[in-house]
Protein backbone atom coordinates (compact mmCIF):
# COMPACT_ATOMS: atom_id res chain seq x y z
CA UNK A 1 0.00 0.00 0.00
CA UNK A 2 2.89 2.36 0.71
CA UNK A 3 4.16 1.93 -2.83
CA UNK A 4 0.77 2.85 -4.27
CA UNK A 5 0.54 5.88 -1.97
CA UNK A 6 3.98 7.04 -3.12
CA UNK A 7 3.11 6.51 -6.80
CA UNK A 8 -0.02 8.65 -6.51
CA UNK A 9 1.80 11.57 -4.93
CA UNK A 10 4.88 11.27 -7.13
CA UNK A 11 2.67 11.41 -10.22
CA UNK A 12 1.15 14.65 -8.98
CA UNK A 13 4.55 16.12 -8.18
CA UNK A 14 6.01 15.03 -11.51
CA UNK A 15 3.34 17.00 -13.31
CA UNK A 16 4.28 20.15 -11.38
CA UNK A 17 7.94 19.65 -12.27
CA UNK A 18 7.12 19.34 -15.96
CA UNK A 19 4.54 22.12 -16.23
CA UNK A 20 5.14 25.75 -15.31
CA UNK A 21 1.39 26.40 -15.48
CA UNK A 22 0.19 23.66 -13.14
CA UNK A 23 -3.04 24.59 -11.37
CA UNK A 24 -1.83 23.16 -8.08
CA UNK A 25 1.23 23.29 -5.86
CA UNK A 26 3.28 20.87 -3.83
CA UNK A 27 1.27 22.07 -0.82
CA UNK A 28 -1.88 20.77 -2.49
CA UNK A 29 -0.14 17.42 -3.03
CA UNK A 30 0.82 17.38 0.67
CA UNK A 31 -2.82 18.00 1.62
CA UNK A 32 -3.87 15.13 -0.64
CA UNK A 33 -1.27 12.91 1.01
CA UNK A 34 -2.54 13.89 4.45
CA UNK A 35 -6.11 13.07 3.47
CA UNK A 36 -5.06 9.66 2.17
CA UNK A 37 -2.97 8.94 5.27
CA UNK A 38 -5.79 9.95 7.55
CA UNK A 39 -8.15 7.63 5.68
CA UNK A 40 -5.77 4.68 5.91
CA UNK A 41 -5.37 5.16 9.65
CA UNK A 42 -9.13 5.59 10.16
CA UNK A 43 -9.94 2.16 8.69
CA UNK A 44 -8.44 -0.38 11.10
CA UNK A 45 -8.90 -4.11 10.84
CA UNK A 46 -12.31 -5.13 12.12
CA UNK A 47 -14.02 -1.79 11.40
CA UNK A 48 -17.72 -2.14 10.63
CA UNK A 49 -18.85 -1.86 7.04
CA UNK A 50 -21.02 1.16 7.85
CA UNK A 51 -18.20 3.02 9.63
CA UNK A 52 -15.82 2.22 6.77
CA UNK A 53 -18.27 3.67 4.24
CA UNK A 54 -18.51 6.85 6.33
CA UNK A 55 -14.71 7.11 6.13
CA UNK A 56 -14.76 6.53 2.35
CA UNK A 57 -17.40 9.23 1.90
CA UNK A 58 -15.45 11.66 4.08
CA UNK A 59 -12.28 11.07 2.05
CA UNK A 60 -13.96 11.30 -1.34
CA UNK A 61 -15.79 14.53 -0.47
CA UNK A 62 -12.58 16.08 0.87
CA UNK A 63 -10.73 15.07 -2.31
CA UNK A 64 -13.56 16.53 -4.41
CA UNK A 65 -13.17 19.84 -2.60
CA UNK A 66 -9.38 19.84 -2.90
CA UNK A 67 -9.52 18.95 -6.59
CA UNK A 68 -12.06 21.73 -7.20
CA UNK A 69 -9.74 24.22 -5.49
CA UNK A 70 -7.06 23.10 -7.95
CA UNK A 71 -9.30 23.76 -10.98
CA UNK A 72 -9.99 20.02 -11.24
CA UNK A 73 -6.41 19.31 -12.29
CA UNK A 74 -4.93 17.61 -9.21
CA UNK A 75 -6.57 14.22 -9.71
CA UNK A 76 -6.14 13.00 -13.27
CA UNK A 77 -6.85 9.52 -14.63
CA UNK A 78 -3.73 7.84 -13.20
CA UNK A 79 -4.25 9.40 -9.80
CA UNK A 80 -7.97 8.55 -9.81
CA UNK A 81 -7.22 4.91 -10.52
CA UNK A 82 -4.47 4.87 -7.89
CA UNK A 83 -6.61 6.53 -5.23
CA UNK A 84 -9.49 4.13 -5.88
CA UNK A 85 -7.12 1.17 -5.68
CA UNK A 86 -5.67 2.53 -2.41
CA UNK A 87 -9.18 2.81 -0.99
CA UNK A 88 -10.07 -0.71 -2.11
CA UNK A 89 -6.83 -2.16 -0.69
CA UNK A 90 -7.36 -0.35 2.61
CA UNK A 91 -10.88 -1.71 2.90
CA UNK A 92 -9.77 -5.23 1.98
CA UNK A 93 -6.95 -5.10 4.54
CA UNK A 94 -9.48 -4.10 7.18
CA UNK A 95 -11.72 -7.03 6.25
CA UNK A 96 -14.46 -4.86 4.77
CA UNK A 97 -16.27 -6.63 1.97
CA UNK A 98 -17.47 -4.73 -1.09
CA UNK A 99 -18.38 -5.75 -4.60
CA UNK A 100 -18.54 -2.43 -6.40
CA UNK A 101 -16.74 0.89 -6.67
CA UNK A 102 -17.52 2.35 -3.26
CA UNK A 103 -16.32 5.82 -4.31
CA UNK A 104 -18.57 6.27 -7.33
CA UNK A 105 -21.58 7.61 -5.44
CA UNK A 106 -19.67 10.71 -4.26
CA UNK A 107 -16.65 10.93 -6.58
CA UNK A 108 -16.35 13.92 -8.91
CA UNK A 109 -12.78 13.19 -10.06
Amino acid sequence: MNQLYDQILEGMLDFIDGDDDADYTSSDVEICGSLLSKFISSVPEGISHDKAMVEVKTLVLALNELNEQCDFSLIETDQREGICELIFQTLASAGVEFDEDVTEEWREW
